[in-house]
């Protein structure tokens, strides 16, 4: 059964919205080969442990097996769930994409200091095994918010997965990069792993559900959504129906984030970006501003800090709450950097995409462009450079530099990916798509930049394209949580 069932496929669909060729090539035929294998008697004449590992391949699943096992399917809800969760495996990390809960943290403590009294309402669909929301729940409290002030709500289709979060133990693969100092305040280490403290744990009510049809008749309205890197697993008309319902539940001013390579999507439906630096968010047009509406002259947007779509000049609506675009690392209190962050000057007064840096971002050019010239930093120095004086929003200073390290670091992939965001950013796709193509071929398996030229591609209509892109992204994926399992040698670091 190479090619699975087409009834399997259609009740995929209907059930999840998910598209079984965007699982992969045999997915959804080695799921179904390796539960009939666990749930059927054997009848067959070889022996039964071949037989088991013929079916578990997916490359053998006899008429006679296929035919009981998709009776035992449609006749068990049981199994039904047991089939989802085989198919939908889960792949995240605490703060995965932190650009996103740093955002949800400084406008969830500024929507709050504008609506006293008020609870911040936050969901996590789907949350896989709970790093997405508990994520959400270290980034409100070290922003100094109460638990009387928000309420976290999280799903997802697979009772595996929400057993696993209601049981808050982790092991090394669920701590990336090196930003980890929370791990220190909100967990303790036990010889299963890493447990989530119950202050954290308490904070956020979990529930096995459809996302479809969990969203249609839900009363409560959302400050912040968390929808991430699911989207793209379904096909054209249920993405449609899950943004529409999505939309639903926002409040007034409220945001979505997504996955990188889901921006497209949202733009489809006439959602604008929220301007915030690889933070993916998004909200509903303004009264009167359309997502195809074209500025005038660069002033009249705000300027845009490593958007990884050519969305900027497609929206002219200010930042959602007002807010600039202003990097806070998580492992320190939010609040005390709050006193730092700028509030968003007026529309009039915007500068345009390529004038003089904010002060912030000349400070920190004047110190790099100092130490690279008068030190003579090496090439990876400069790129480091680079990157930090993009995130700051000195887009033609980092530019420069990452330019400068290219000629001594052409066979680095990271180099031309960080030119792409540079010329995502600044609105010129081509040169974007050019420089994300030049890191594949260097390191196929780059992931961001799979993923962030898959998302240009569906911007420019090229859906075939992106998702064969997406389909690639999420193996790499796969075989990066697989490396990082195997590599752990233990439960916890």
């Amino acid at each position: 059964m190479r090619q699975a069932d087409p009834r399997f496929a259609a009740w995929l669909l209907e059930a999840t919205g998910i598209d079984a060729e965007s699982l992969g090539a045999n997915a959804l035929a080695r799921a179904v080969g390796a539960r009939a294998a666990l749930t059927l008697e054997v009848q067959a004449d070889l022996h039964p442990a071949e037989t088991r590992r013929a079916w578990m391949s997916g490359a053998t699943l006899p008429e006679w097996a296929r035919e009981a096992y998709w009776q035992r399917l449609t006749a068990t809800p049981a199994e039904r769930q047991a089939l989802i969760d085989a198919l939908v495996v889960p792949e995240t990390w605490f703060f995965r994409e932190r650009e996103a809960f740093a955002a949800l943290a400084r406008l969830g403590a500024k929507r709050l200091a504008a609506q006293p009294g008020e609870v911040l309402r936050v969901l996590s669909a789907p949350c896989s095994s709970g790093e997405e929301p508990y994520s959400a729940v270290m980034a409100l409290l070290d922003a100094g918010l109460t638990h009387e002030q928000f309420a976290i709500d999280a799903i997802d289709i697979s009772a595996q997965s929400i057993a696993a979060a209601a049981r808050g133990v982790y092991g090394r693969n669920a701590f990336r990069g090196d930003g980890l100092a929370f791990r220190e305040r909100y967990f303790e280490a036990t010889p299963d792993g890493w447990r989530i403290a119950a202050t954290v744990r308490r904070a956020v009510t979990f529930e096995r559900a459809n996302l479809l049809e969990w969203l249609a008749p839900h009363p409560v309205r959302y400050d912040f959504i968390f929808c991430r890197n699911v989207l793209i697993y379904f096909d054209r008309a249920s993405q449609d129906r899950a943004i529409d319902l999505l939309r639903a539940r926002l409040t007034a001013g409220g945001m979505i984030f997504v996955g990188p390579a889901e921006t497209g999507l949202m733009m489809r439906h006439e959602m604008v970006s929220a301007y915030i630096p690889l933070a993916f968010g998004f909200r509903t047009p303004e009264p009167g501003a359309t997502a195809d509406h074209h500025p005038a002259s660069p002033a009249a947007v705000a300027p845009p800090v490593l958007t990884p779509l050519p969305v900027i000049a497609a929206t002219a609506a200010a930042p959602a709450f007002g807010s600039a675009p202003v990097f806070t690392p998580l492992d320190a209190p939010v609040a005390a950097a709050a006193h730092r962050a700028r509030p968003a000057p007026p529309r009039h007064a915007l500068r345009p995409l390529h004038a003089a840096p904010a002060p912030r971002a000349a400070a920190v050019v004047r110190a790099q462009a100092s130490g690279a010239e008068s030190t003579g930093a090496t090439p990876e120095a400069a790129l480091a450079d680079a990157r930090r004086l993009a995130d700051a929003g000195a887009l033609d200073e980092a530019e420069r530099l990452a330019a400068q390290a290219a000629k001594a670091l052409a066979q680095n992939a990271g180099t031309w990916y960080l030119l792409g965001l540079i010329a995502d950013a600044q609105g010129r796709a081509d040169e974007a798509l050019a420089h994300y193509r030049k890191a594949i071929y260097l390191e196929p398996s780059h992931y961001e930049a799979l993923t962030h030229l898959a998302a240009l591609l569906e911007v420019q209509g090229d859906g075939e394209g992106a998702h064969r892109l997406m389909r690639r992204a999420k193996r790499v994926a796969q075989e990066m949580a697989q490396r990082g399992a195997a590599g752990a040698g233990g439960t916890h670091a």
